[in-house]
């Protein structure tokens, strides 16, 4: 056994090392001299020494190109079978050129984004492939963002009321058909119910020093003022208008506020229906819950108001009419609940609110900005406003018209 292994690893020794060696030296020179070739998809595209003018239709602010392309490349087996699409980038000079062009691409465009890897000594050829670069006109514009309406549900006991501003607007550079296009679709911005927790309102409303029925002003984080715009940046873009301070959402919490008056009825007969359907052939039917009251007719039902604050109620309480629709040929007719000349109301209910709140309170928004929102809530308040008769029964009246007289009977 011994002779063996002296016959395999000592005798002739020296001959053997300078074998291995020489294996080695040829292993590692065949190794380094097979070439092959690969295709590589999604290689990113970058322009550079474009003029300050110009730019190229999504076309990012470091000069990366919003399409990407595949390339066929011959090299080194070792370092090619490695190369992946991010080590590699197409990088084109388009100093001086302001016009649509087309160039060849070839090994001198390419650059090595891997400091690992060496484009002279890995690569040696890259297929021809030509590459058509469309310029455009740089432009700076302001583009309007419509504020929605979030999505989900809000926080449990609270209910949304409104957006305000439901409008801004940010400034953006890109290429002028894009921009373009921008401005006339215009950018939604929208918020999730979800990310506002029930005890951030809590929190708001116990801070607030009037009335529980307050309104729960819910300011947007300047982290949310941003949106996404992908053909300009692929970052999102914080918004740039001044408004965009203000914007909140607005809660207020689902509790009923007693009206504490009867509200009045009358009837509206259209003009095109009048020889048959007029004042004088048709009159209200008087019951429990409609009472003729000083010659008006009054639904005297115990109601309350949701959605809307106290300061308001208390200022059109005494402007709320049941407007009753008498068509003919109409099984039940319907009727709707309208505020009477309320343009003064309105200018109260502003000035109240204004005198009523805290200096910190002022500091959040410019006077002419918050006169504009109470004008807007107000309005919203007015539009949406309904009357309940408990906390889960809403007031529904039930309206039909027989022998000249119509009968109202509501959902108690």
């Amino acid at each position: 056994m011994k002779s063996i292994l002296k016959k395999i690893f000592i005798d002739n020794w020296q001959r053997k090392i300078l074998a291995i060696i020489i294996a080695i030296i040829t292993w590692f020179f065949i190794n380094n001299s097979l070439t092959v070739t690969k295709s590589i998809p999604n290689v990113s595209i970058k322009v550079r020494n474009i003029s300050k003018d110009k730019t190229v239709a999504g076309m990012q602010p470091d000069g990366t190109l919003a399409q990407d392309i595949t390339i066929t490349i011959t090299g080194n087996q070792k370092f090619i079978s490695l190369l992946q699409p991010a080590d590699l980038e197409i990088n084109i000079d388009v100093k001086d050129i302001t016009h649509d062009f087309t160039t060849t691409i070839s090994k001198h465009h390419l650059v090595s984004k891997n400091p690992n890897i060496n484009i002279e000594r890995t690569i040696k050829t890259i297929k021809p492939l030509d590459i058509s670069i469309q310029m455009s006109k740089l432009v700076k514009e302001r583009i309007p963002i419509q504020v929605t309406k979030p999505i989900g549900e809000p926080p449990k006991g609270y209910q949304f009321l409104d957006i305000w501003p439901y409008q801004l607007y940010i400034t953006v550079k890109g290429a002028e058909e894009i921009i373009k296009d921008l401005k006339t679709k215009g950018i939604q911005l929208t918020f999730n119910f979800d990310d506002i927790s029930k005890k951030e309102l809590d929190i708001i409303k116990g801070n607030k020093k009037r009335g529980k029925n307050d309104i729960i002003n819910f300011f947007v984080p300047t982290m949310w003022k941003k949106v996404n715009i992908s053909n300009i940046s692929p970052y999102p873009l914080e918004i740039d208008d001044p408004n965009a301070k203000a914007l909140r959402l607005d809660f207020i919490k689902k509790d009923l506020i007693p009206l504490g008056v009867s509200v009045p009825i009358t009837l509206y007969f259209p003009q095109s229906s009048l020889e048959t359907l007029n004042p004088n052939k048709i009159t209200l039917q008087t019951n429990e819950y409609i009472k003729k009251i000083d010659g008006i007719y009054m639904l005297t039902l115990p109601l309350y108001a949701r959605g809307v604050n106290d300061a308001f109620i208390e200022l059109v309480k005494d402007r709320l009419n049941v407007v009753i629709l008498v068509e003919p040929k109409k099984e039940n007719l319907d009727w709707n609940l309208q505020g009477i000349v309320t343009i003064e109301l309105e200018k109260d209910f502003i000035n109240k609110t204004l005198t009523e709140e805290s200096e910190e309170q002022a500091k959040l928004m410019e006077r002419q900005v918050k006169e504009k929102y109470l004008s807007y809530l107000f309005r919203s308040f007015m539009h949406s406003c309904r009357l309940w008769l408990s906390p889960d029964k809403k007031l529904k009246l039930y309206i039909t018209l027989k022998d000249d007289k119509i009968h109202i009977i509501p959902n108690e």
